[in-house]
């Protein structure tokens, strides 16, 4: 009978506490809000979608940019300059996106009107002939309210279509040829490798470029021009040789028999030297 009561007792306490716990979880809520607490996210169930799209997606989008004209179109490899993009509808925050291979990287891209771009490019003397994939990214336009979201949305790629741009070795515009100015005169080959191992311990040589195209030859240093004839002065370009043996130099003899001498701060081959590469360049 003892153990029947105890059960009866413990049973009631059971419900009792099941029952306390059962207010308390359910009470949860309120007792949050009535002592200041926020109060639990609502979770959504599974399958449901939010009909409101987000303020995101509502971002305007400008008008697609437009390229009319490249100028350079064409350049050779070894050369840099500015490229000018002319056309309409373009951004201030338009970005440029240009694929010519891994070795050509645009700079400085920058926009100084609704219809005038311009960038910076440098194309490494080794560069491959290409033609190449550009295109114009345009963000999203942001928000013109206070308070409104930025602008967060996908941006419009346009791939330009109305004009081409092309590494090409029979541009005429001038290559850069790594290249370092020596000295004047008829130097004999003894002394043009002294003045080879002074310009390699001036440490300066990365910078040096002799300019040449079909039209001209052109070198400068420090501002100073010291070479600028057109191609019609120059009367050959020789290779200097050291027992016969190929020293990296050469000069360039014009037809007033006034003589360049030079020698090559870039990598070349036996098989093409620098000396070969500019005569054709001048077609000489």
């Amino acid at each position: 009978m003892t153990s029947v009561r105890y059960l009866v007792r413990s049973g009631f306490r059971l419900g009792l506490w099941l029952a306390l716990l059962g207010v308390m979880v359910v009470e949860v809520p309120g007792a949050m809000a009535q002592f200041g607490l926020p109060k639990l996210p609502k979770v959504p169930k599974i399958g449901k979608q939010d009909p409101k799209p987000s303020a995101q997606a509502k971002q305007p989008q400008g008008p697609a940019p437009e390229v009319t004209a490249i100028t350079p179109n064409s350049v050779p490899p070894g050369w840099e300059g500015d490229v000018v993009f002319t056309g309409k509808n373009f951004a201030q925050t338009m970005k440029l996106r240009m694929e010519c291979g891994y070795e050509v990287k645009p700079k400085n891209f920058r926009v100084e009107s609704a219809e005038r771009a311009v960038f910076q490019l440098k194309v490494p003397p080794s560069a491959e002939e290409a033609k190449c994939i550009i295109a114009l990214e345009v963000p999203p336009v942001a928000s013109t309210a206070e308070t409104g979201p930025a602008a967060m949305g996908t941006p419009m790629v346009v791939q330009v279509t109305g004009a081409n741009f092309a590494i090409s070795e029979s541009s005429n515009l001038a290559k850069a040829y790594k290249a370092c100015f020596l000295a004047e005169g008829d130097l004999p080959p003894m002394g043009i490798m002294m003045k080879v191992s002074e310009a390699m311990q001036k440490g300066s040589q990365d910078e040096c470029r002799l300019y040449v195209s079909s039209d001209s030859v052109k070198y400068s240093a420090q501002g100073k021009a010291i070479l600028d004839q057109p191609a019609s002065a120059v009367k050959t370009v020789d290779q200097i040789l050291m027992m016969g043996n190929p020293t990296g130099a050469f000069r360039i003899v014009l037809t007033s028999g006034k003589i360049y001498n030079f020698f090559a701060s870039g990598s070349q081959s036996d098989d093409n030297p620098l000396s070969e590469q500019i005569k054709n360049k001048l077609k000489k």
